[in-house]
């Protein structure tokens, strides 16, 4: 049976969680009155996430995080993967409008709230790409970042570039970020180059083993070193036409 939808050309073949995502999916009518909203659903199932993984955003993880039957939940949401989707979405948001006399400094402030997003929600990281792009959330954060790049007067296309690169870089970082830390146990990265100067010998991975035995910055400096980086590229091609 066919939706309302499919009456509209450009909705046809839009996954349900995407409609649902824009409030444009049918509500359901039948059966009790729903005991939650849909919002309230995504609560839970960001908590779930945020406390154990993206693994532990499902149907059955969501029933008994609400103290549910699982089989009533699918009067919301028709798939984990749906849910997943969904949750991603509501826990990335709506952004700020950055703050900023210039476009870097409204930039930068894009990109750090984009970041303490992903760190606030780090199973974010494991979410497909594909996902995002007609999600609310991401279309928000891109209209913002279009924004902050006003004042260039870029092209549409090198724009989307560097909000992707920024985005891409975010998202790569807490993630990488993550790894690091359960692979280091704790450890200090001069620990680790001791490890690796047993693995190796003293004179094999000379550059490496500076790196690790140098002052480290921290996370957030460094972060916004490598922001810099791309931002002075961005100034240096816009003055360049």
């Amino acid at each position: 049976m066919g939706s309302a939808h499919d009456d509209v050309p450009e909705l046809r073949g839009v996954p349900k969680a995407v409609l649902l995502a824009w409030n444009l999916a049918p509500a359901t009518t039948k059966g009790p009155k729903p005991r939650w909203t849909l919002a309230q659903l995504l609560d839970a199932a960001v908590r779930l996430g945020d406390r154990s993984g993206i693994d532990a955003i499902s149907m059955s993880g969501l029933a008994k995080e609400l103290g549910s039957g699982t089989m009533s939940l699918y009067r919301y949401v028709e798939s984990r993967e749906d849910l997943v989707v969904l949750a991603a979405d509501h826990a990335l948001g709506t952004p700020p409008r950055p703050d900023g006399a210039t476009w870097r400094e409204r930039l930068r402030a894009w990109v750090l709230d984009l970041r303490r997003v992903y760190q606030d929600h780090p199973w974010l990281t494991a979410v497909p790409v594909a996902t995002e792009p007609l999600l609310p959330s991401y279309v928000r954060r891109l209209e913002t970042g279009l924004e902050c790049l006003g004042d260039l007067h870029l092209s549409g296309p090198r724009a989307i570039t560097v909000l992707t690169l920024l985005w891409t870089y975010t998202r790569g970082d807490v993630e990488q970020s993550a790894h690091f830390a359960a692979a280091a146990d704790g450890h200090s990265t001069q620990f680790l180059a001791a490890r690796l100067r047993v693995f190796g010998g003293d004179s094999a991975f000379t550059r490496v083993l500076a790196v690790l035995e140098a002052d480290q910055p921290t996370g957030e400096d460094e972060f916004l070193d490598a922001v810099e980086i791309i931002l002075n590229g961005i100034e240096s091609t816009d003055a360049h036409g």
